[in-house]
């Protein structure tokens, strides 16, 4: 019961009531000795009496112990980068035996469960035993689906959970969790922002619009970037995606947008040239991921545009579900650095003058230890 606050909430209680400890000794048949020593934190009354109590003041059981078993959005992203800002200081298991506490306390808090499991994703580099680690990451998935009742709770629970099964290399249970074909976009947001024009909410439905184009656009180009790896064999329609991905990219100022969208593009078209030995086009694209490395913004945040101009009251609603949610800016930093140089797709680039700069330039720029 250390989280409580019974000790200051019941003497505020007991003063706005403006009774003694006697009174309420006497209304709860125990010693005012015994209430004194509620009053000063040194002990907390018997289970049995706290229905009694929390009668008395008037307030719920949950108040009287200042227990709050839901964390608030705010408090829930606070939690989140605290954690992940840990794991880069302080031993895994350390980290986890905290995340394991926090889950005990707020396990009916479900959005806090959902992150939970997106930052032991996030970090399951870091785990010595993976096979552990994934089994956290789904049991947390698992309570979000069947007790939540909040269908985009669900939804995400269900993404990660599959993310857990990549993780393991059990692409089986992916499919067995999502099915093995592309499925039909039915196009529920067309409908509720058509929904929203009707009912006269105009900027609601604005909003809309322009959100759904902001998450087809990115998963358009995600979907291109992974495209890119099996279709190296294809040198000429492997140029294509990047031609035309290169398009997309700089039309919509993507590195503006969402950074790391960019950054797995031409890190992908990099590899993928430099296993057909176009080392010109390789370089290119590599100078291309280290100049958006230069001018990126710590901490690295989804931002709207010009274009996009409603996505940032829409990001900081939905940030608490947003399966993106990026680990501590010296993580983000290092992985940077190390998917350049420790890339074995690069490794017939590695003499090259130029691309010994690129390294430089990206390690002096991103502060990384040599």
């Amino acid at each position: 019961m250390s989280n409580f606050r019974f000790a200051a909430i019941f003497m505020q209680k007991r003063k706005q009531l403006n009774v003694t400890q006697e009174d309420i000794a006497r209304y709860v048949g125990i010693s005012r000795a015994a209430v004194s020593k509620w009053e000063k934190g040194q002990s907390y009354p018997d289970i049995s009496l706290l229905p009694k109590l929390a009668a008395y003041f008037n307030v719920s059981i949950d108040d009287l112990l200042g227990y709050e078993p839901q964390m608030t959005e705010q408090r829930i992203l606070k939690t989140y980068a605290d954690l992940a800002a840990k794991f880069t200081k302080l031993p895994y298991e350390e980290v986890d035996k905290q995340i394991e506490e926090l889950v005990k306390e707020y396990f009916s808090c479900f959005p806090l469960l959902l992150k939970m499991a997106l930052l032991y994703a996030n970090y399951f580099n870091l785990a010595q035993n993976k096979e552990e680690a994934t089994e956290k990451i789904q049991s947390l998935c698992i309570r979000v689906k069947e007790f939540s009742g909040d269908y985009k709770l669900v939804n995400e629970a269900t993404i990660i959970e599959a993310l857990s099964y990549i993780l393991q290399e059990e692409p089986q249970k992916v499919l067995a969790l999502l099915g093995e074909d592309a499925k039909v976009q039915l196009g529920a947001e067309q409908l509720i922002a058509a929904a929203q024009t009707m009912l006269g909410e105009t900027e609601k439905a604005k909003e809309i619009y322009q959100v759904n184009q902001y998450q087809y656009l990115l998963g358009m180009l995600g979907n291109a970037s992974e495209m890119l790896m099996l279709e190296i064999a294809n040198a000429t329609y492997f140029e294509q995606i990047v031609t035309r991905v290169e398009a997309v990219l700089d039309t919509f100022q993507i590195e503006k947008l969402n950074v790391n969208t960019a950054l797995v593009f031409y890190l992908r078209a990099a590899s993928g040239f430099a296993v057909q030995n176009r080392t010109e086009e390789a370089l290119r694209c590599i100078a291309r991921y280290v100049k958006i490395c230069m001018h990126m913004d710590f901490p690295v945040r989804i931002t709207g545009d010009a274009y996009f101009y409603l996505l940032e009251d829409w990001v900081k609603r939905e940030v608490i579900l947003n399966a993106q949610s990026p680990r501590d800016d010296e993580s983000i930093k290092k992985s940077l650095y190390e998917s350049v140089v420790g890339n074995p797709m690069f490794e017939s680039l590695k003499e090259h003058a130029q691309f010994k700069s690129l390294v430089t330039n990206l390690q002096h720029h991103l502060r990384i230890g040599g």
